[in-house]
């Protein structure tokens, strides 16, 4: 090799290494994205059937289906709202509380039902 195709040579390569490096970026990325995707389909199928459950008085799957959101988004509203009502149904009342209490940490709006929640339980 004369200098020439040396220097022709050490170009291609410094082309490649960040296709590479982008390759394998592009490919992290989709694998991120894909993995989000699936996450955002669970938590919507387990929000639909959690209500329906719950709408339905199965409660225990509703429980199972809200309790599994949860992992998915801790502080998710819409699941600690139904699993305290869930919870509340099945006369589990200490774990209906803890759950209101978790929504009034997250400071949702709809601090009126939780009140009104507390009130019934404290009755029973």
């Amino acid at each position: 090799m004369i200098c020439d195709d040396i220097n022709e040579h050490l170009k291609e390569m410094m082309i490649e290494i960040p296709n590479l490096y982008n390759y394998e970026l592009l490919s992290q990325q989709i694998k991120n994205l894909t993995k989000s995707l699936e996450i955002k389909q669970n938590t919507a199928q387990l929000k639909c059937r959690g209500k329906i459950c719950f709408i339905i008085g199965s409660y225990e799957q509703a429980l199972a289906d809200l309790t599994k959101l949860l992992e998915f988004e801790p502080n998710d509203p819409f699941a600690l709202k139904y699993r305290g009502e869930t919870y509340h149904m099945m006369k589990e009342y200490k774990n209906s509380l803890v759950d209101l209490n978790k929504l009034l940490e997250i400071n949702i709006n709809d601090n009126k039902w939780i009140y009104e929640s507390y009130e019934e339980i404290i009755r029973k």
